[in-house]
């Protein structure tokens, strides 16, 4: 989940939402524990100097009498149109430091412009990447046998403050967003070396009772975690990386429109205007993935009545062949 150089290794030391960094991310961690197994997820990742899109598998205790660690991780690096994946092991070793065991997978595609399917395997002998059914990395040894507790597994979407690592902040790219359309978790049995399917999320809500959103941040890390920025849509769940104090309209590079959505509590309506006449689908979802408004509008100027609403935030999309916006409103 981090990068650690040799002349300095980043302790990992969450903090709570108030630390301020200058940007938001998003993380979505497990409330169970699995001991090895495979886990198979198809995803859409983040394109950014800077930023990182994840999914990893950890166990640590920090500090105490048990100073045990285990991490492994899939990293796409944003930077270079987002075409290298880091694959990570993490352990402390007898002296209480951090080892890592790193290996960046180039590839001659980018992992932000279209989904695909990454496997991770973890077994007592070896753990292996994979990417589209095609293995990539394959580790045996002492960080391996090191991972003999269970862990917990998580998705993240960040920015780290090792450029020589990931480049350069490109705030142009912000908001990013990382979509994950399915996980599915199959278990190991040591004896007969096969996998068993336990579950699987499509992500068409938000399961509470295995997933919980992350308000945290950690040492090498510029974003805060908040809840708002990890939310079902269209059945995926999204991981957004924001900047607070950048506009939220995402339009393709071609387009110089943009909308915009202010929800007005005299009126009780969130109100839409454009820069232009068009036909637009505009749709309305709570942090759930609950569809609360959807439909066709064919003028540049229109609102959605929330009277029926309850208070909190809602993830608005409204788009076109051309262009899409989308934004977090606050409805009172």
């Amino acid at each position: 989940m981090k990068k650690i150089a040799a002349s300095f290794i980043f302790l990992l030391v969450f903090t709570s939402l108030y630390a301020q960094k200058p940007y938001k991310g998003a993380e979505v961690y497990s409330k169970g524990k699995v001991l090895y197994g495979k886990f198979e997820m198809r995803m859409k990742m983040i394109k950014g100097s800077g930023m990182l899109s994840t999914f990893y598998t950890i166990e640590h205790y920090p500090g105490g009498s048990d100073p045990y660690w285990a991490e492994l991780d899939i990293e796409v690096l944003g930077r270079s149109n987002a075409q290298i994946m880091s694959t990570n092991l993490f352990m402390n070793n007898p002296s209480g430091d951090l080892s890592y065991s790193e290996q960046q997978i180039p590839l001659n595609y980018s992992l932000a412009d279209d989904f695909h399917v990454y496997t991770l395997i973890w077994t007592p002998d070896y753990v292996a990447w994979y990417i589209d059914g095609v293995e990539k990395r394959r580790k045996t040894g002492a960080f391996v046998q090191h991972m003999n507790r269970a862990q917990g597994y998580r998705f993240n979407a960040w920015i780290s403050s090792t450029p020589a690592w990931v480049g350069t902040i490109d705030e142009d790219a912000m908001p990013a967003y990382q979509t994950v359309d399915w996980i599915e978790y199959s278990s190991y049995d040591p004896f007969t070396q096969g996998f068993t399917k336990q579950w699987r999320d499509d992500f068409n809500s938000f399961d509470v009772s295995r997933w919980a959103k992350a308000e945290w941040t950690f040492n090498g890390n510029e974003v805060d975690f908040v809840k708002e920025n990890a939310y079902i849509e269209d059945g995926n769940l999204v991981l957004a990386i924001t900047n607070p104090n950048a506009s939220l309209s995402v339009t393709k590079p071609s387009i110089s429109e943009s909308f915009t959505a202010n929800y007005l509590p005299a009126n009780n309506e969130i109100a839409i205007t454009s820069l232009s006449a068009g036909n637009y689908n505009t749709v309305l979802y709570d942090l759930m993935g609950k569809l609360v408004f959807s439909k066709k509008m064919n003028t540049s100027k229109f609102s959605i009545p929330c009277s029926t609403m309850q208070s909190g935030l809602y993830i608005i999309r409204i788009s076109d062949e051309d262009k899409m916006f989308r934004k977090k409103i606050f409805v009172r």
